[in-house]
């Protein structure tokens, strides 16, 4: 049963976030306030706080659900940990993300999206570096092939951005860095 009150929950955080980066370019993200996003988005403050934890989280939260959709498959699917990357090319684009890399000067973003870059990438490959410690690779290796793989999904996503991302489609160049990532680092045991 749907509730007439209040908007849909996917249409408030796009709005939330679509507010949040119009903020951003005309202002900055240091000047820019959650209680100026949320007047912007036309949500209570606390609904702001339903979806995201700060505004930082607005810029990743696509993104971060790929994340996570890559440590299940890494946690549960049965191939090896090269096929249970492919999830990370599939589901939503992350729009928002691209946008604030393409522009990341003008939003005055930059320190955010390299600390967020390096976190979730170490995030990734502890992720795969589980994985392939599992599957019987020694520490080391496990460690440098993790990181590797790493490297290429979250390069490749920084590529799309700022290649333009309504130009290109991510899943294909994600399984192209992937299909070369194989290659080098995916040797016969």
């Amino acid at each position: 049963m749907s509730s007439s009150r209040g908007r849909p929950h996917a249409s408030s955080r796009e709005m939330l976030a679509d507010a949040a980066c119009e903020l951003f370019l005309e202002r900055g993200y240091e000047a820019t306030s959650v209680s100026e996003i949320t007047r912007r988005a036309g949500v209570s403050r606390s609904s702001f706080f339903n979806y995201f934890a700060s505004k930082s989280e607005m810029l990743w939260y696509v993104f971060d659900a790929r994340i996570a959709a890559l440590e299940a498959a890494l946690r549960t699917s049965a191939g090896d940990a090269s096929s249970a990357l492919r999830v990370f090319a599939a589901g939503e684009a992350p729009e928002t993300l691209a946008l604030a890399i393409a522009e990341a000067r003008t939003m005055g973003v930059e320190d955010e999206l390299a600390a967020g870059r390096a976190s979730r990438q170490l995030r990734i490959a502890a992720a795969i570096e589980r994985r392939l410690r599992r599957e019987g690779r020694d520490a080391l290796q496990a460690e440098v092939i993790a990181a590797g793989y790493a490297a290429a999904l979250v390069g490749t996503v920084w590529r799309w951005a700022v290649l333009g991302a309504g130009r290109h489609r991510l899943d294909e160049l994600l399984e192209s860095a992937l299909g070369a990532a194989d290659a080098l680092l995916a040797p016969p045991r």
